[in-house]
């Protein structure tokens, strides 16, 4: 049970740290060095778009199966 909890907080933690540190990254590279307006716009990536739905879903399944474990262990 105690596995589980720290588990979750650490996958928690990575990945707040990975997103600040993402923020943090491309808020300086594409900071504004001009007073010029928007470029080009931005057109979607399937794979990219798939990626960042399935792995996080993917995740949920794992934390979600492993709570299950615990849970009738535990009964």
């Amino acid at each position: 049970m105690h596995n589980l909890y720290f588990s979750i907080t650490a996958v928690a933690a990575f990945i707040a740290l990975l997103v600040v540190v993402f923020v943090i990254v491309l808020a300086v590279k594409h900071r504004d060095r001009t007073s010029e307006g928007a470029e080009a716009s931005i057109h979607g990536s399937i794979p990219l778009e798939i990626g960042w739905s399935l792995v996080p879903s993917l995740v949920t399944i794992v934390i979600f199966a492993w709570a299950t474990a615990v849970f009738f262990d535990m009964v």
